[in-house]
């Protein structure tokens, strides 16, 4: 499938410990946008992912480390500017500098030739008003910073529980509790997250990556909590990594895969 994926470019600092001395440091590329659009790449679709970039070393080195792994980094634009930096501790955001993901981004005039168009709070409000205008099968996963009213957005609008107590969502992530989409609940197992930032960017790609396999609703709900909560609980590592692992995972949780045919009906057409 061809998906057009608009959303922010971080460089992501995690720190684990709390001794200085035995603290492990991992980095990597990072973004709710970008961890979506890579791990969708990963499972097979073709991706063009916009999003902007600086002129700083963080972001030549973000852009090489993608062009090394045959990620399309064409439609990302390199601006004057800092690349957004994210750092963290123990699960915990420490400090976050946006940089250029506060600029807006280019959309393309028409969209028609996607199969979905998914896009973050990340990105300014402008840009996302434009992606559902232009877009067709529009998702949208409002994230913490979107500061923009989802009632008259024509799109599926996915949030947490406190991100969607403000605004309309049609999906709720409700971590350890599960997710639910309308009248559809999936339960969690309700064991907390030892590694819970970016979890829901791995729920985001999972429950895309099932609808457009033509997975219902339910099926699609089930799969993205149930990866969330296997990979949940291993790190420690930064949440691009643990989307790298996205694709083994898919091979060796054969529960994902081999479902067998729908028998559910509440297929959502146009989501």
């Amino acid at each position: 499938m061809k998906i057009a994926i608009f959303g922010g470019t971080f460089w992501d600092i995690f720190l684990f410990g709390e001794d200085p001395h035995k603290t492990i440091i991992r980095e990597s590329p990072g973004g709710s946008g970008l961890n979506v659009a890579y791990g969708l790449f990963l499972l097979g679709h073709r991706v063009d992912f916009y999003s902007n970039v600086g002129e700083d070393f963080r972001g030549k080195h973000l852009m090489d480390e993608l062009k090394r792994s045959g990620f399309d980094v064409s439609h990302m634009s390199i601006l004057h500017g800092k690349t957004g930096l994210f750092i963290a501790r123990n699960g915990r955001p420490l400090a976050v500098e946006i940089g250029v993901n506060r600029e807006n981004i280019a959309v393309p005039p028409t969209m028609d030739d996607y199969d979905l168009v998914f896009a973050t709070g990340e990105v300014p409000k402008k840009t996302l008003k434009t992606v559902c205008e232009r877009g067709h099968n529009v998702v949208i996963d409002i994230g913490p910073r979107a500061k923009i009213d989802t009632s008259g957005l024509k799109a599926l609008i996915i949030g947490n529980e406190k991100e969607c107590s403000r605004t309309r969502c049609d999906v709720v992530k409700m971590g350890p509790e599960g997710a639910r989409w309308g009248d559809i609940h999936v339960p969690g197992n309700g064991k907390s997250f030892f590694y819970p930032i970016g979890l829901g960017d791995l729920f985001d790609v999972v429950l895309i990556h099932e609808l457009l396999k033509g997975r219902s609703r339910r099926e699609a709900l089930e799969k993205a909590v149930e990866c969330s909560q296997i990979l949940g609980q291993e790190g420690p590592v930064t949440p691009f990594e643990r989307i790298s692992r996205l694709k083994f995972f898919y091979t060796s949780h054969k529960t994902l895969e081999n479902c067998g045919k729908s028998t559910d009906t509440s297929h959502n057409n146009g989501y």
